[in-house]
């Protein structure tokens, strides 16, 4: 047979690849038979896209898969194959008049890469005719193989506009949702749909929205995948674990044959760990996590980091808000009950003020002229903060004005009834320290009643004197009793009050003002007028503490008989 090098070409410009689809290799081999003036060929597609073509020839599957191997280790321009099995292939006996078999193989190329090998009986008749024949053919696989790319690259890019876009509206649905279990169950959701899962779990790790306590909460969409107790702190890392050995142990025992897990982190700070498992087929089985996966599920767990960081967030600003409320409530009652300006009293000058801190505690003091011409004046102190705090003060105010009038002579007892009524119907169940004294200024006596208060100090020209507490705080125990004292002032005597935030102010090394420093200051600002050495104490304590946040009110009462 004679080469027919234009017919060959005639033939290939005829040839439509994309509708020849994997079937290409048949015309390309029947126009390279023609050009070689051969009519035994085989033809190999180097990528394994298209059938391997036959003319001629009936080789054994093992035969082609052998010689496909053996031409793979060849360089782009020069074939690698053995002899022997090409010799197996085409025999050794050529049909009468025909001359001996030569079989060789070329190799079809374009730059350096080999898209395929045609197999030939023996040399072609016009080398030169039939390789502008085989780069032909070249041409029409090379169009080929740049339409698969195209193709790939515009599925490629559809997906991932796809996924893009997933992203964006699932990101959008969770932004929305600020209540965490409601937030956790859209991220299920929305995992689960986005890789087609069957199943997922969501661990949010405390210190993330969670953290009303040390639990793991952990949320699941189908079989819970992860114990809370058998999750570890994450280490950054995706899971991919399509085989059971590549499990770390807190997924050991996870029902499900493939995983996935993302953690899920805020600024480097891990907020939980994001799960879903078995990716389904639309056969109804059950297929590997792939790279597109990871990638989409790693995307979807920056958006879910961000919405449990707004949840988190939100939370926190509904608890500030209601803080603030708290606070301000409290001090809107610490403000009513604490006396604007004190009463003008004879026989004896008092001066007082309170300091209170960013939460608003429970000091409050009052002084109460009696009819008789005797003062009385206290200084408490209540347990804890807030509303609470706020309204037990209010209890215990509202007590003493009722009580002290005719009360006033037997201190004892009234604080006993105060007591009384607080163990009674006190629903916050919390303790009041409270100083009470009634001052005469017939006979310059003092009576007190120290319930659990910190002692008062009397400085005197004798030195002195710590005014200590004669029972326990009110409100603890309905029949706790307190013991009243008496003492005799002289004239120019100081008497000083003060709840705990004073002694108690701590500076930036922790340490506290503490009574010696309180007591210095007042033996050495004895002379002073009350008023003036009340604020040189909150001055010297406002120095101590020089700026470091306090965290109780300070109260200070000083008095003097004239």
């Amino acid at each position: 047979m004679h080469a027919d090098v234009p017919g060959a070409h005639a033939l290939l410009a005829t040839l439509d690849p994309a509708s020849a689809g994997t079937a290409l290799l048949e015309p390309l081999l029947e126009a390279l038979l023609k050009g070689a003036g051969g009519v035994r060929g085989l033809a190999l597609d180097a990528g394994a896209r298209c059938h391997p073509a036959a003319r001629g020839l009936d080789p054994l599957p093992s035969e082609l898969a052998e010689l496909s191997a053996g031409l793979a280790r060849g360089s782009a321009h020069v074939a690698s194959y053995d002899q022997e099995l090409l010799v197996r292939i085409f025999g050794t006996d050529p049909p009468e008049g025909e001359p001996p078999f030569d079989p060789r193989v070329v190799p079809l190329t374009v730059g350096d890469e080999t898209l395929a090998w045609v197999a030939l009986e023996r040399s072609p008749a016009d080398p030169v005719g039939f390789a502008s024949v085989a780069a032909h053919a070249a041409s029409l696989l090379a169009w080929v193989r740049m339409s698969e790319k195209v193709r790939e690259a515009d599925f490629e890019l559809k997906y991932r506009v796809w996924e893009l876009e997933s992203i964006y509206d699932v990101g959008l649905s969770i932004a929305r949702t600020l209540d965490l279990e409601s937030l956790a169950d859209e991220i299920l959701m929305k995992s689960v749909s986005l890789l087609n899962a069957r199943s997922g779990t969501l661990v949010v790790r405390p210190g993330g929205p969670a953290d009303g306590g040390n639990a793991v909460f952990v949320r699941s969409f189908g079989t819970p995948l992860v114990e809370p107790g058998s999750v570890e702190e994450p280490d950054g890392a995706v899971l991919v674990c399509n085989r059971r050995e590549d499990r770390p142990p807190s997924l050991a025992g996870a029902p499900a044959e493939k995983l996935l897990a993302v953690p899920i982190s805020s600024e480097g700070r891990p907020l939980g760990l994001l799960v879903v498992a078995d990716k389904e087929n639309r056969q109804g089985g059950i297929d590997d996590f792939g790279p597109a996966d990871v990638r989409i599920l790693s995307l979807f767990g920056n958006q879910a980091a961000i919405a449990l960081e707004n949840a988190r967030l939100h939370r926190e600003a509904v608890e500030k808000e209601k803080m603030e409320r708290e606070i301000e409530i409290a001090a809107s009652i610490q403000r009513a009950i604490l006396p604007t300006t004190l009463p003008a009293v004879s026989g004896i000058l008092i001066a007082a003020g309170n300091r209170p801190t960013r939460q608003v505690g429970g000091d409050f003091y009052d002084v109460y002229p009696l009819p008789d011409g005797r003062v009385a004046f206290c200084v408490a102190d209540v347990a804890g903060k807030g509303i609470p705090a706020a309204l037990l003060v209010s209890t215990v105010h509202a007590c003493i004005h009722l009580l002290i009038e005719a009360g006033s002579s037997d201190l004892t007892a009234l604080v006993a009834r105060t007591n009384r009524h607080l163990a009674r119907f006190s629903s916050t169940r919390k303790f009041v320290t409270l100083f009470l004294a009634v001052y005469d200024p017939t006979d310059r006596s003092l009576r007190y009643v120290n319930a659990g208060h910190n002692p008062g100090i009397r400085i005197s020209a004798a030195g002195t004197e710590l005014l200590p507490s004669g029972g326990v705080p009110i409100g603890m125990f309905e029949s706790a009793t307190q013991a009243e004292s008496r003492l005799v002032l002289a004239p120019g005597d100081l008497v000083v009050l003060y709840s705990d935030g004073i002694t108690e102010a701590v500076d930036a090394k922790d340490e506290e003002f503490g009574m010696e420093r309180l007591t210095r200051l007042l033996e050495s600002g004895r002379a002073l007028p009350p008023n003036v050495l009340k604020d040189r104490i909150f001055a010297a304590v406002e120095s101590y503490t020089r700026g470091v946040p306090q965290y109780d009110d300070q109260t200070v009462l000083v008095a003097r008989p004239t």
